[in-house]
């Protein structure tokens, strides 16, 4: 993924993906971790169609499907 420097600027970076995960841990909607080309930093994105989900991610969705059922 290829962040454009604008948006690189206004995103909120963290150290670590084990830092961007904690956050993304708390978001009330999927994030997931990309390590940014630009700054070496990580950020945090809402794409994650093919993509590969944090496992809290697929817990919390397969959680979900279990509450639907």
């Amino acid at each position: 993924m290829r962040t454009r420097p604008g948006i690189c600027r206004r995103k909120a970076r963290y150290a670590s993906e084990d830092a961007a995960l904690e956050v993304a841990e708390k978001a009330p909607f999927p994030l997931r971790p990309y390590h940014c080309e630009l700054c070496r930093d990580w950020h945090l994105t809402s794409r994650t169609k093919g993509m590969r989900l944090p496992r809290f991610e697929i817990e919390r969705r397969q959680a979900e499907k279990i509450k639907g059922s």
